[in-house]
């Protein structure tokens, strides 16, 4: 990605625009990485649906959507960077990204896509101005093959480039070790990490109750293996898209699990799922987050992202019930290494 921004020399300031302040941990890690891609001479802002909280996470600008139009008159380029942008399940702020990026060009602005995601159909709000927006485009790139495949079906050429969080650097093992430990675990000691999400989109949906099934089973099939919960998305105004709560729900039936609380940035994150034995993954950033620290991952995906994802690596899911999963979990901590005593100071 570095690479791509160099080629590109985007004149500054450069207004940055995607799914950025929803307390999501995989999009905050696309915006850390895209922020790392452009590097820290640029001068950047960021559209935030919590302009605050960015600004503290990532050290950067940030305006709220309705300031958007507003600071684009003092930016000379848009990146619209990273995540599941432009598909039907976005909102309408998510559907509008694109013919905001138009606007922006027809306002003599240049405008980058980047490393984003598409899931189809394309619904027409975002599919008529992207296809008029494409051909004036400095750069577009998808971070999967499945998205490009998307765009192709509306006459949109992409490049297929890696998810910008892979750029984002980890934090530490330490301090995901600290992390760890500020909610009882022990990093020395086997830790089973679990991704989970209320949402589902398949053919083998995985609702609350077969969820809770699954802790209870792993909690009884693993005694001495403790088990976190890792909330993805802590969605600020969509309930069902916060995961912390759901995993309080599912720690008020199996008390063992810890669940990380608050709000942390993606590299410490990355950094406590880079000390786990095994990884139950039901979010796209927690199966990427367990594949890049060379975790086990047992694989429950909830969405077509998910599902390309794993066709793509060679993988296959897991069927999302609690003998399964156990399995599936005993096996994978089996195959991984124990932590290492050295690093978990």
């Amino acid at each position: 990605m570095n690479s791509l921004f160099a080629e590109l020399h985007l004149p500054e300031p450069i207004l940055v625009v995607g799914g950025y302040g929803y307390r999501n941990v995989g999009d905050e890690a696309i915006l850390s990485g895209l922020l790392s891609a452009l590097g820290d001479a640029h001068r950047v802002t960021v559209v935030s649906r919590l302009p605050a909280e960015t600004q503290a996470m990532h050290g950067v600008p940030a305006v709220g959507p309705a300031g958007a139009p507003q600071a684009l008159r003092h930016h000379r380029s848009v990146v619209i960077g990273g995540g599941g942008l432009f598909g039907g399940g976005m909102g309408v702020l998510g559907r509008s990204i694109a013919a905001f990026g138009l606007f922006a060009s027809w306002s003599g602005r240049a405008v980058a896509i980047t490393g984003v995601g598409v899931d189809g159909p394309l619904p027409w709000m975002s599919a008529l101005p992207l296809r008029r927006l494409a051909p004036r485009l400095e750069a577009l790139t998808v971070r999967d093959h499945a998205s490009a495949d998307v765009l192709a079906d509306v006459g949109i050429a992409a490049r297929v480039d890696d998810d910008l969080s892979t750029v984002m650097r980890s934090a530490p093992a330490s301090a995901g070790n600290a992390l760890l430990r500020a909610v009882g675990l022990d990093p020395r000691r086997s830790i089973v990490g679990l991704a989970l999400t209320g949402l589902a989109d398949g053919p083998d949906p995985a609702g609350e109750l077969v969820l809770v099934d699954i802790v209870r089973s792993l909690a009884a099939a693993l005694p001495d293996v403790q088990l976190c919960a890792v909330p993805m998305s802590q969605h600020p105004f969509v309930a069902t898209h916060n995961d912390l709560l759901l995993a309080r729900r599912i720690r008020a039936a199996v008390p063992r699990l810890a669940v990380l609380e608050s709000v942390h940035h993606p590299a410490l994150v990355l950094a406590a799922v880079g000390r786990f034995s095994a990884m139950v993954a039901m979010r796209y950033h927690a199966m990427l987050f367990a594949d890049r620290m060379g975790v086990p991952l047992v694989p429950l995906p909830y969405a077509p992202k998910c599902r390309a994802w794993l066709t793509e690596h060679g993988m296959a899911p897991v069927s999302a019930t609690g003998s399964a999963v156990s399995a599936a979990v005993g096996e994978a901590i089996a195959r991984s290494s124990a932590p290492q005593l050295a690093n978990s100071a």
